[in-house]
């Protein structure tokens, strides 16, 4: 996969959603949209493991099948609950940008507290949380305000993309349209099945 971070032509956009999941559920589903200029090109599927581990190694294999790419996008480094992705560990794996986008403020004291309280190996996580530092903040309009970090370029050159990206309220598109599928495949019968295999 060849990097064009240095060049910033993001045309080819890899977003990432989780699918809904309950506690009961081992797994969710992991979606990937790959988008041209806001426009679908293609669907990649698999499963993360609910507060698992194994988020960072399935979202750098949906960007190895999901062909040339740009940009990588993900809603939250924490997905399926508390499966925390390692931002810079995907951008090395991919050599890829990554942008993280999030139409509310990250509550990090909230964070800590439920990771302390339900998870023995809470100080790894949260330390990729740290990692990510303070979320750079975009006013859409007066009324809109989006959240974001990036990985692998500049937060002016990404505020610049994210600005063409969004069309509707606070996500950009890619991502705004990775949600929609991702809860739509998420309750259809033969993904909830493979929830609990």
């Amino acid at each position: 996969m060849t990097s064009h971070s240095r060049e910033w032509n993001i045309r080819r956009v890899l977003a990432i959603e989780d699918g809904p999941f309950s506690k009961s559920d081992r797994y969710c589903l992991l979606l990937g949209v790959v988008t041209t200029n806001n426009s679908i090109q293609r669907f990649v599927l698999d499963r993360i493991d609910v507060d698992g581990t194994d988020a960072t190694r399935k979202v750098t294999s949906l960007a190895r099948r999901a062909g040339s790419l740009d940009l990588i996008i993900l809603p939250s480094i924490s997905l399926g609950g508390f499966n925390v992705v390692n931002a810079h560990k995907l951008h090395q794996e991919t050599n890829l940008p990554i942008l993280v986008v999030n139409p509310v403020r990250p509550d990090l004291g909230s964070v800590k507290k439920a990771l302390r309280r339900h998870f023995a190996d809470w100080k790894e996580k949260i330390a990729l949380f740290h990692r990510m530092g303070p979320p750079h903040t975009l006013r859409i309009s007066r009324r809109e305000t989006a959240y974001f970090y990036c990985v692998g370029l500049p937060p002016l050159k990404a505020a610049g993309m994210l600005r063409k990206m969004v069309q509707f309220g606070k996500r950009p598109e890619p991502l705004r349209i990775a949600r929609i599928v991702a809860r739509a495949l998420g309750d259809s019968p033969s993904v909830e099945a493979l929830r609990s295999i």
